[in-house]
């Protein structure tokens, strides 16, 4: 009966409809070919998720990101990495993954870090001599930081869906997207030497340093304030995005004045939309979900998992593999709304930390959406940076091998994900 569910699922996401829509069709065509539940059961469940409170966190931190985005951080996060990062080998390739790392802590939206990226630094490094497709590459990897580095709407998601501590996974993907940071960076470097690409001719002063160090500080202070109040238990983190929103309006209306009634008006308008088509997605995914859980589909899968292999390596690495193929062609939030129930029991059976798996389970999705062919994290870049999705697929490949051999740590090496938490438990 299950086929009935995921054969117009499957379908409909083929011929383009909406996830969310899709996730409905799929919902309406089980009930009326098997008439095994009522559709009392489709609305209540479809309701039921969007009544959490933990997700009323996500409009906040969409909102702050967009407010902090507005008000010129961006340019102050640049201009911080350019002083630091401009004088090696490929400066800019440089200044790209440490700016990528700052736009996480204010974004927490993969295609949104990526389309920034492109927009600020794709012109600047077309016109310094770097080839479109390498910049197209090198952005599209800068972006998987988004959903890793709090704070995340993905880990928002999966402790509200799997119940596993939102601060705890905050001060997790710390480390991890550090990590992913010092790799990318290693790879920029090898092919800036090859390529032969610029160095930044700024000189170093201590004025220079002091001033774009106050420049973006403030823009630093946001993510360590939300993530040690929510860890140390000062606010929730509904009210932690509360707190990132009220703090962004603060630096960028008062202390920087750059914010505008237009920038706050259109930040609205554009975090009420991208709310929507979330938690649209989320609602969807609820009754979706409870289907497959009420037939058993999550233990099923497990026990076939664990039919396969005692060895936890292979499982997890088979885990890692799903999680990074469906990326490519799902959105983070359906991922985690669907395949959290399923995979989470799987990696638990096998000895994992939950607040380890999500973090892995995490950086595999956001992986996922950059690996091609069919990334959406390229599809954002290609048309931005002029080039071809073939030169850009074949561009992203080193950083792909990079961000997997990333992934592989965080996986098999549980101290790096857990000592933060651990320390502020």
């Amino acid at each position: 009966m299950i086929f009935w569910l995921i054969i117009p699922f499957l379908i409909s996401l083929i011929i383009g409809i909406p996830i969310s829509f899709s996730l409905g069709v799929a919902i309406v065509v089980f009930m009326i070919a098997t008439a095994k539940l009522p559709f009392e059961v489709f609305v209540q469940t479809l309701y039921n998720p969007t009544e959490s409170f933990p997700m009323m966190a996500i409009p906040f931190f969409i909102l702050a990101g967009e407010l902090m985005s507005r008000s010129g951080i961006t340019d102050r996060l640049i201009n911080f990495a350019k002083f630091f990062m401009g004088r090696f080998r490929g400066g800019l390739a440089h200044v790209t993954v440490v700016s990528g790392a700052g736009f996480a802590g204010l974004s927490g939206s993969a295609v949104a870090e990526t389309a920034a990226l492109g927009k600020t630094l794709g012109p600047a490094m077309k016109k310094e001599g770097y080839k479109k497709s390498f910049t197209a590459a090198l952005i599209a990897s800068a972006g998987v930081m988004a959903p890793v580095i709090p704070p995340s709407v993905i880990m928002i998601l999966y402790g509200a869906q799997m119940n596993v501590s939102i601060g705890a996974m905050f001060m997790a993907g710390i480390v991890p997207g550090l990590v992913i940071a010092a790799l990318l960076m290693i790879v920029s470097y090898v092919v800036a030497v090859k390529n032969n690409y610029p160095t930044s001719k700024m000189p170093f002063t201590w004025k220079g340093f002091f001033d774009v160090t106050l420049a973006a500080s403030l823009a630093f202070v946001m993510p360590i304030i939300i993530v040690i109040g929510i860890r140390g238990g000062i606010f929730t983190p509904t009210e932690g995005g509360a707190v990132a929103a009220a703090y962004a309006f603060l630096v960028g209306g008062l202390i920087y004045r750059s914010l505008t009634v237009k920038d706050i008006f259109d930040s609205l308008i554009r975090t009420g939309t991208i709310s929507a088509v979330i938690l649209l997605v989320v609602a969807m995914s609820a009754p979706f979900g409870w289907i497959m859980a009420y037939f058993g589909i999550p233990q099923a899968f497990a026990d076939s998992i664990l039919s396969i292999t005692e060895s936890p390596i292979i499982i997890l690495l088979l885990m890692i593999l799903l999680l990074m193929f469906i990326g490519m062609f799902l959105e983070g939030a359906a991922i985690v709304m669907l395949l959290g129930p399923v995979l989470a029991p799987v990696a638990i059976a096998i000895g994992m930390d939950p607040v380890h798996f999500a973090i892995v389970m995490v950086v595999a999705i956001a992986i996922g959406m950059a690996t091609p062919p069919v990334g959406v994290n390229l599809f954002v870049t290609v048309p931005i940076l002029g080039t071809s999705m073939e030169k850009a697929s074949k561009a992203v490949l080193p950083f792909i091998i990079t961000l997997f051999v990333a992934l592989l740590i965080i996986a098999f090496i549980p101290e790096i994900v857990l000592w933060l938490p651990n320390m502020f438990r």
